[in-house]
């Protein structure tokens, strides 16, 4: 009676391990997706955080760059005023002064030149006129100039309404004193709107949205794109005040970090790397939306896969240590090119001369267009150099005492002046910027940053010059 039974169903028995089977194959699949959506999250993250780091470091030099220009500027400004009391500044010369920077920096908009209490004496496209404008009783301006006198010399300040060219802009500023630390000038520079643009490189994947900077007050110094003419006000004219802001003070404006923005449905709609910028107090923000990880992982998930980790589902152990050990070198392969790739971009659209070199032997491996130009040599006859030999004043116990801090990691980057040489044996004066890196061999490496200031080191030179009878006679009467 039983065997017939047992006939007549010849199911019963292996319904239960087929169903568990199924579970468990069920289960193995579901884990391979999620394993492969959180390694794809990972890896899309960590190409947000290199693009932040590799343009936080662009838009930090380029305001150095800036920096230093206005001072020189602000140094042959104040030749004109040391002079009697009695005698009106040279509004000629300084209009000649501020045409040329401005000719120099066509990525500027208006560069205007004010005078301490606000006036706007000229511009770089307007001499002076009894019809310029004032800022005197602007409550921004008055704030600004507050931490112009306050704080460092060179500033970025909040968004404001032109007062030339009646839109939003962004002014860089740099105060000018006289000897005896009175404000003497205001030099303001407009930063152009989309001055983001050149820092993203659109081939590159992942999809950046957004590319910002933030002061640490919340205001949006820049944005590219930039926002519609409908909500610039918004924008530009009120301080930010989304989860990014929150994550910053929350974490005292941290040099690095990543937030979630979360969209109206409350999940996720884009995801932001910041890094803070080294010598200034804003923080560059990159964006990038919820959905590029959906789009990468689904570029990487295909049917037979799934089909192959069914069949396979008694290799899962050994699969999935295979599949793990293989992502994790694509994922760093990937990273490593577009590292490269942005390193590539960045140094080639430089305004700087740019060197990198062994950091044992000094020898010199790169330069960049701009660094050939200058020395007048090929990459070929810089490549038989060593850094030294281009900068002569310098001896290998002092150099090799320079950089100690940055070989222990003490700091990221240092700055000396020194003398370049040139091929034909004339040298000229410059100021680098050195930070030690890793090389594509998985060495170490310095990356110079050399910045010519010629035009800075003669404006000192003429100042020095003008008041070297002043203080002749000073110490003549000291002397009596």
């Amino acid at each position: 009676m039983t065997n017939a039974s047992a006939a007549s169903h010849p199911g019963r028995f292996p319904k239960y391990p087929a169903i568990l089977t199924a579970v468990a194959l069920l289960a193995c699949a579901a884990f391979l997706v999620s394993q492969s959506w959180r390694e794809t999250e990972s890896d899309q993250v960590n190409r947000l955080a290199t693009i932040a780091d590799l343009s936080a470091i662009a838009v930090d030099t380029y305001f150095t760059q800036l920096e230093i220009g206005m001072q020189s500027l602000g140094a042959e400004l104040t030749d004109t005023q040391n002079r009697p009391a009695h005698k009106m500044p040279d509004l000629d010369r300084a209009f000649r002064l501020v045409s040329r920077f401005q000719r120099l920096h066509t990525e500027l908009g208006n560069v205007m030149l004010m005078s301490g209490d606000g006036r706007i004496l000229l511009t770089g496209k307007i001499p002076n006129s009894r019809d310029m404008p004032t800022l005197a009783n602007d409550p921004s301006f008055i704030k600004f100039r507050g931490e112009l006198l306050q704080g460092p010399a060179f500033a970025i300040g909040r968004p404001v309404m032109g007062t030339i060219d009646k839109s939003w802009v962004t002014a860089a500023r740099y105060a000018v004193t006289d000897r005896a630390g009175k404000l003497v000038y205001i030099l303001g520079a407009n930063l152009p709107a989309n001055l983001l643009q050149r820092y993203r490189a659109d081939p590159t994947p992942p999809r950046i949205t957004a590319l910002g900077l933030v002061r640490d007050d919340g205001y949006l110094a820049s944005r590219y794109p930039e926002p519609d003419a409908a909500s610039r006000d918004d924008m530009f004219g009120k301080p930010v005040g989304d989860a990014m802001i929150g994550y910053l003070r929350a974490n005292n404006h941290p040099q690095r970090g990543q937030v979630e923005m979360p969209g109206s449905d409350g999940r996720a709609a884009d995801w932001r790397a910041m890094r803070r910028l080294q010598h200034y107090p804003l923080t560059l923000f990159v964006e990038m939306p919820a959905s590029e990880i959906g789009a990468a992982w689904r570029g990487t998930m295909y049917g037979p896969y799934f089909l192959l980790a069914l069949l396979l589902a008694g290799m899962f152990a050994f699969y999935g240590m295979t599949l793990r050990r293989r992502r994790a070198w694509s994922m760093e392969q990937r990273r490593e090119e577009l590292r490269r790739n942005h390193e590539h971009v960045l140094r080639e659209r430089s305004p700087n001369e740019i060197f990198m070199f062994d950091a044992d032997t000094l020898q010199i491996t790169y330069a960049n267009d701009y660094a050939l130009e200058n020395t007048g040599c090929t990459l070929e006859q810089l490549q038989k150099k060593n850094m030294l030999s281009l900068h002569p004043e310098l001896g290998i116990e002092t150099f090799a005492a320079m950089v100690e801090p940055l070989r222990r990691g003490e700091r990221e980057a240092i700055k000396y002046r020194t003398a370049q040489a040139r091929v034909d044996g004339s040298t000229y004066p410059v100021e680098v910027s050195l930070q030690l890196m890793k090389t594509d061999a998985g060495g170490e490496g310095f990356m110079a940053i050399a910045n010519d200031i010629t035009a800075l080191r003669q404006a000192e030179e003429n100042i020095r010059a003008f008041n070297a009878p002043v203080e002749r006679r000073a110490s003549n009467r000291k002397e009596r």
